[in-house]
């Protein structure tokens, strides 16, 4: 197996549970004499120079390029497990594209400051004599300045390797555990394994509390952000949903090439289309309808019913006026925007 998987980059990891290999000297007993010189002849560097589990160097990082990997450490143990958790840096290149794109972060917003601000402006005197295009850009400049004045900006988030519900306060306790079992480790004394265990403990509690709290959280918000319910529930599947690979009706062959798969769906989505007739068309209608609408008026109250049927996590549509906005304020904008609409 070390044979297939050893490359030119290649980094192998886990418990292979040979005690009779000495990393130092380059030796080995008979356990592990096949796994040591298979090792030696792909050229894999062993990177972890200290016990594992009690006296013994069992769990082990294995490289093809001796500077791949950098400080591996012992972090502590992972519940009941008698195996020091690993960690270690991996020297390599990678091209991280950092979203530079600001986005509103409503929930730090001086809500109270906006209700204030809005409820002083006089609609009737701003708008007065405005055509309809010309209200919409007043009113559009009124909540660019509310934008601009009461709601903080921030980079979009993109993906770490910390837990959604991981909170400041989790993060420094599992920190310390490390911290005190690699304590441990150096002194083997009995109270550095007590406090260890402590540590331990109260890390398993507040994590167990952090998570109820999130999940409790995002089911209470459900309606106003469905996106944060629906993103943590499918990190927790444990299949993927994809696509593919399809079968090619065609030649009958499986496919699992994303541009072929694209291709194959493109042909059967085409040929559900529906085929017009294009020298055959219905006589068009010219002229006003019978049952046509001369006026419509549009009330304040009817306004803000719909304003507070808006989904407030979805994002602005090409005006940039956010969903947050108007239904956190329906109250003080149904009256513009239905004079606006008449």
């Amino acid at each position: 197996m070390l044979m297939k998987v050893s490359g030119k980059n290649t980094i192998i990891m886990g418990d292979f549970n040979y005690p009779d290999i000495s990393w130092f000297d380059g030796s080995s007993g008979s356990h592990g004499s096949d796994f040591f010189n298979v090792s030696q002849d792909c050229f894999l560097s062993q990177h972890v120079r200290f016990p594992t589990r009690k006296h013994d160097i069992l769990d082990l990082v294995l490289s093809s390029d001796p500077n791949a990997v950098d400080t591996v450490e012992s972090i502590g143990k992972l519940g009941a497990s008698d195996h020091d958790i690993l960690a270690f840096e991996v020297s390599c290149s990678v091209n991280i594209p950092h979203s530079v794109e600001l986005v509103p972060s409503f929930s730090k917003a001086n809500l109270d400051g906006i209700s204030e601000f809005l409820n002083e402006i006089n609609w009737l005197e701003m708008l007065d004599g405005l055509n309809a295009v010309d209200s919409w850009r007043g009113f559009r400049d009124v909540v660019d300045q509310v934008m601009k004045v009461y709601v903080p900006w921030k980079r979009r988030r993109y993906k770490n390797n910390r837990p959604s519900w991981m909170t400041r306060e989790v993060f420094l306790a599992v920190k310390r555990k490390g911290h005190l079992w690699r304590l441990y480790r150096s002194s083997g004394d009995s109270f550095d394994l007590d406090q260890f265990k402590a540590q331990q403990k109260l890390v398993q509690r507040l994590v167990s509390g952090a998570k109820l709290e999130f999940e409790r959280q995002i089911a209470s918000n459900i309606k106003d952000n469905p996106r944060a319910f629906f993103s943590y529930v499918r990190g927790k599947q444990k299949v993927k949903d994809s696509v593919g690979p399809l079968l090619d009706s065609d030649s009958g062959n499986t496919i699992n090439d994303s541009q072929e798969m694209s291709r194959v769906l493109n042909s059967y989505f085409s040929s559900v289309f529906t085929q017009e007739n294009l020298d055959n068309f219905d006589d068009l209608v010219v002229g006003v309808p019978p049952n046509s609408i001369e006026d419509m008026v549009c009330t304040p109250d009817l306004v803000k019913e719909k304003l507070l049927k808006l989904n407030s996590s979805k994002a602005p549509g090409p005006d940039g006026v956010y969903p947050f906005i108007l239904k956190s304020f329906a109250d003080q904008l149904s009256f513009p925007l239905a004079i606006i609409f008449n």
